[in-house]
């Protein structure tokens, strides 16, 4: 989730967020980690829309913050719309880092999936921002895949997990460490038609307060 500021003087459209990371595995480093992942990924295509008859360039802002000590409430409660609340624990037990929902501001990280070069954080950033997964899981020898593609994408070989396997067998799906931010992905926020309809927030309140998973006994 997000708030879009317009600059018609340096025709800069800036997506400001704020990620704010709690849980027993977080700590200000790995929020640090998570906004530079996110800042680099999706400002590295120099994005830009049409705007007003012109070409605005896009950017993005994104602060992070560790608190420690969160309360539900304060989650429950949260008007501002640059907030993002992601829980930070080394087990989940759905084995998976997510958001809510399309367009959700809170969600459930694991740590193993936050490595350096993971790009989870930007693709579930771009799930906060009211991206879903592409209708068409197979694209091979369609060159590298766009940030939303879900692990499971069958790519090319180069883009796979294991680069001498089959399309499709064991580890012949996508490896989420080639996945990169395209002009297309900031195309799909629509951001135009959120400024033209006067609505400069990208994605929605969900404001979920997430308690840390336990493994069950078995």
């Amino acid at each position: 989730m997000g708030t879009i500021e317009i600059d018609t003087s340096s025709r800069i459209i800036t997506i400001h967020s704020t990620i704010i990371v709690y849980g027993k595995a977080a700590n200000y480093e790995i929020g640090k980690n998570i906004v530079d992942e996110i800042e680099t990924m999706w400002n590295e295509p120099n994005g830009t829309i049409e705007l007003y008859n012109q070409l605005y360039h896009i950017r993005f802002s994104i602060t992070p913050q560790h608190n420690s000590v969160l309360f539900p409430e304060s989650v429950v409660q949260n008007e501002n719309p640059r907030n993002n609340y992601i829980r930070i624990e080394e087990y989940s037990k759905l084995n998976i880092s997510y958001m809510d929902g399309i367009g959700s501001n809170s969600g459930y990280f694991m740590l193993a999936n936050l490595y350096k070069g993971s790009t989870t954080a930007a693709h579930e950033y771009g799930h906060s921002l009211s991206l879903p997964h592409p209708k068409n899981l197979d694209i091979v020898g369609k060159g590298i895949p766009g940030i939303m593609y879900p692990r499971g994408t069958l790519v090319s070989q180069e883009f796979q997990n294991d680069v001498n396997a089959q399309p499709g067998g064991p580890g012949g799906t996508l490896n989420p460490q080639h996945r990169r931010v395209k002009q297309e992905d900031i195309e799909h926020l629509q951001i135009d038609k959120h400024i033209l309809n006067e609505n400069f927030v990208l994605g929605k309140f969900t404001n979920q307060y997430h308690e840390m998973h336990v493994k069950e006994e078995v």
